[in-house]
């Protein structure tokens, strides 16, 4: 049954694709690029003819580049999707980059026990073709900071890290993760990175207001404590009107600078289905996939959506108009946009009709092409540092999937789980593809694409805030320049947690949390900068965190003063969940003794764990 369904998924997928494509490079006959497919070995260049004026792009330079003459160099296994425009007409060069395996490599043979779970079987499909060999299985240690930092946004508590060490039980990782489930952390953490998609922010451009995102938000953390089925979780989202105080769903079509039809729709597609309807009316863009038509067609679903004022202070009302009224365009608004759906087919419906109840059903349904594909590769993105669609909110033919099978199995479960994200997740988790090691092998190390190994990120900027919060017992300080609902939080409230895009910290800001402006990944800003390593290396802010009294750092060495060891081993456990090295315990040890102070020895030692990668990054 599961297979015949996983079928009909991939063939509607597929037929729709096919019908865009060949709508979109219909008009490209007349550029002709040769060869139209290439097979290279990492390292090597090949010369691409292409006419004068032509423009070059390839969806994912790491894999592939193209430089203007027509240079394809391969960089590293993977494939890439060379994309050349000249005026009007486009045409495309498919890319695959692969490598001879390692000799006497018998993992790239016959299939073995790590193909046992589904995803590895793909997975490892895929790099047996590449000639990639992965790395092989993380420790408990770090499978319980990685698990813990990725569901939750907080590290393990330390009582949960010395159980969990000590447990012999060959099933501990899916106990782990039942208990990661049950924690309020979890609900946090799955609210924020909604938040921050639903582009919860009490000021511009959403102008949510303060008491609305704090509704808003509370809703979004119930539906993750909760477990809300993802097309429930769309449904109420796409249908609920109501007060914005009241029905805190509504504001889905509040939290948008632009509350038009057009400005709704764009909203809508790359929420739901991780399409970027602007480009439709952008005349420029290179690469086009949505076309100024089919956009028409999609806002003709929003022409009833209306607000209006109240006599309380700053409430708002999304209301349906119960007449729907026709979406015109054009310059002059002479032109009536009949409401057709994504996918070609049109809608018609009563005056009295409601057009969101359509629009719900097509994209709920188990055949929709967008909708489970986009969330399973939105919580494989979130999981692994990266989509198998990337970035993940620009689905179109011309930036295909890294590995199609894998997003259609995943997007299958999650259909067949009955659009259950934690099912989701605990699927990925307990694949042996996130539980690889990140230590790269030779094979591997140039890989960034495939999921040989896992990849080191820097942890994002609320999850980093709360981990050193948890290394010195000081937490970010949070002051609203709005004084409602609420001016100030406390002082050990968890930036994780912060519901408001517009109140903010220093650091959270120096760190790359997104404004929560347009919905896309790329507004959580990752990459190292010099400001990040002058906090860290010497800044007064974290100083002062360091030396609070009675923060976490004076108890402890009040309590292991007098033993050093003891002392290595709570920090060790607490903030990258191991046992230190004896090495490591030594020289702690050393410092300790010639230390004028113990208390600033903690202190010294804490600064100098903080500044390590294996802090700052999980991996």
């Amino acid at each position: 049954m599961k297979t015949q369904h996983t079928r009909a998924l991939r063939t509607a997928f597929c037929a729709f694709v096919f019908c865009l494509i060949g709508s979109v490079f219909a008009q490209a006959a007349a550029l002709k690029i040769r060869p139209e497919s290439v097979v290279i070995e990492p390292g090597k260049t090949k010369r691409i003819k292409i006419p004068s004026g032509t423009s070059v792009h390839s969806n994912d330079s790491n894999v592939a580049r193209i430089k203007s003459d027509g240079t394809l160099e391969a960089v590293s296994p993977g494939r890439a999707v060379l994309s050349f425009r000249s005026g009007d007409d486009y045409a495309t060069v498919f890319v695959t980059v692969k490598q001879t395996p390692p000799s006497g490599a018998k993992f790239f043979t016959t299939a073995d026990a790590a193909d046992a779970h589904p995803i590895d079987t793909l997975v490892n499909k895929n790099l047996r073709q590449l000639g990639v060999l992965p790395s092989p299985l993380c420790s408990d240690s770090e499978f319980l900071r990685r698990a813990c930092l990725d569901l939750t946004g907080a590290l393990p508590p330390l009582e949960k890290t010395r159980e969990f060490l000590a447990d012999t039980d060959p099933q501990k990782r899916e106990k782990l993760i039942d208990w990661i489930f049950s924690r309020p952390e979890y609900a946090d953490y799955w609210a924020m990175k909604w938040s921050d998609v639903l582009r919860v922010k009490s000021e511009f451009p959403s102008n949510l207001w303060p008491n609305a995102v704090q509704a808003y938000h509370n809703w979004l953390r119930g539906a993750m404590a909760g477990n809300m089925r993802y097309d429930e979780m769309a449904r109420t989202l796409l249908t609920t009107a109501g007060s914005n105080f009241r029905d805190p769903p509504c504001n889905f079509y509040r939290a948008t600078q632009r509350r038009t039809p057009a400005g709704l729709a764009s909203a809508f597609a790359l929420i739901f289905m991780g399409a970027r309807l602007d480009c439709a009316e952008c005349k420029e863009h290179p690469y086009q996939t949505w076309q100024s038509g089919q956009a028409a067609g999609l806002a003709a679903f929003f022409t009833n959506v209306k607000y209006k004022k109240t006599g309380e202070w700053k409430e708002e009302i999304v209301y349906f108009n119960p007449s729907w009224a026709p979406h015109r365009i054009g310059a002059e608004k002479n032109t009536v946009a009949a409401p057709v759906l994504p996918d070609g087919t049109p809608v018609k419906f009563s005056r009295a009709d409601n057009p969101q109840k359509h629009l719900v059903k097509w994209l709920t349904s188990p055949k929709n092409p967008y909708f489970a594909r986009h969330v399973a590769n939105r919580y494989w993105c979130a999981l692994f540092g990266r989509g198998i669609t990337m970035p993940v909110d620009d689905v179109r033919p011309g930036n295909p999937p890294a590995n199609p099978e894998l997003l259609d199995l995943l997007a299958e479960k999650v259909v067949s789980s009955g659009f259950d994200l934690r099912a989701l997740l605990r699927f990925i988790v307990t694949s042996q593809t996130y539980q690889r090691s990140s230590a790269a092998n030779e094979s591997n190390a140039r890989d960034s694409q495939n999921w040989s190994h896992y990849i080191p990120r820097r942890l994002d900027a609320e999850v980093l805030a709360d981990a050193i919060g948890t290394a010195t017992g000081a937490y970010e300080y949070f002051e609203s320049r709005i004084p409602e609902p609420f001016a100030m939080w406390p002082d050990d409230f968890h930036s994780v947690a912060n519901p408001d895009a517009s109140v903010t910290s220093g650091f959270l800001e120096t760190f790359g949390r997104p404004g929560r402006d347009t919905s896309h990944e790329v507004e959580r800003d990752r990459r190292p900068s010099m400001a990040q390593a002058l906090y860290l290396f010497d800044s007064e802010a974290l100083t002062k965190k360091l030396r609070k009294k009675d923060g976490v750092i004076s108890q402890l060495a009040k309590k292991h003063g007098a033993n050093a060891g003891a002392f290595a081993e709570e920090c060790y456990l607490t903030f990258l969940a191991r046992m230190p090295t004896g090495g490591e315990t030594s020289i702690i040890n050393s410092y300790f003794q010639e230390a004028p102070s113990k208390n600033t020895a903690a202190q010294d030692v804490v600064w100098a764990l903080i500044n390590t990668k294996e802090f700052l990054y999980n991996h």
